[in-house]
């Protein structure tokens, strides 16, 4: 295969607006540049349940192929891609979008990431992953949310988020109901989020739509309802009888934690 200069570029494909609609209400879309198919194959198993779809590609080559085509919200790539550089594969992909690039480092890296953070990657992460603080990092790259999240009371960087019976846990990527852990997708990591930091007051559902998906509320749409419905059912919450996330109907929803410990 021809090595790509960075002087190359990515195809920009058609219908780029109608995309952007139909995945906002979707899964994250996740590049993942990945040589080694055991890693990539742990990878796409252990993020199945975080609302995360995942295209793996074995080369930098066919990453940047697969950027113009697919259009996706996140890469993820190691720091030593075949074909194409990791320097090159990030100063190609940043002249045609400016999403979240997160280079996977291991020993021997970093210098590598280095000058990847210099040609416009995002953050590193250690490889081999680990979960929990990948999951974080996809969370920080959707729209709408600044990877560091929630703030502690002092207003310092946060690690954890507590009203009443409910502590949203950053670090962990998980939701704590009575001191149970909760596992949350993305999404939903999202709205639990913006709740509880607007606990007790009514948000609507165009206030809620645009600071978790970054996007104008369609005239049509139940997305909400159904991530609220999935909510309710992990916190053991009821529409009928609500303990937590109460609907007002024809205006949004209000999170109530006083009377939920």
């Amino acid at each position: 295969m021809t090595a790509l200069s960075a002087s190359a570029s990515v195809p920009r494909p058609s219908g780029a607006l109608d995309d952007a609609v139909e995945r906002a209400e979707g899964p994250l879309r996740v590049l993942l540049v990945e040589p080694e198919s055991e890693q990539s194959h742990q990878l796409v198993l252990s993020l199945s349940g975080h609302d995360v779809d995942i295209t793996v590609c074995v080369d930098g080559a066919e990453a940047l192929l697969r950027v113009g085509l697919m259009r996706p919200d996140t890469i993820v790539t190691s720091a030593t891609p075949p074909e194409v550089d990791l320097e090159t594969l990030v100063r190609v992909t940043r002249r045609a979008t400016d999403i979240p690039i997160l280079i996977g480092v291991g020993p021997g890296d970093s210098q590598r990431a280095l000058r990847a953070l210099a040609a416009g990657a995002t953050a590193c992460v250690n490889r081999p992953y680990r979960i929990p603080e990948l999951a974080a990092l996809l969370r920080g790259s959707l729209p709408g949310m600044d990877g560091g999240g929630m703030l502690e009371q002092g207003g310092g960087p946060h690690t954890s988020l507590r009203s009443g019976a409910l502590e949203l846990d950053a670090l962990g990527h998980r939701l704590f109901v009575d001191g149970d852990p909760v596992d949350l997708a993305l999404r939903e990591f999202g709205i639990m989020d913006f709740l509880l930091r607007h606990t007790g007051r009514v948000v609507s559902r165009e206030e809620l739509w645009t600071e978790v998906w970054r996007k104008p509320l369609p005239p049509v749409n139940n997305t909400i309802a159904v991530h609220i419905r999935r909510l309710r059912h992990k916190l053991g919450d009821s529409e009928a009888r609500p303990r937590f996330i109460h609907t007002v109907r024809g205006i949004g929803y209000r999170l109530d934690t006083a009377n939920g410990g």
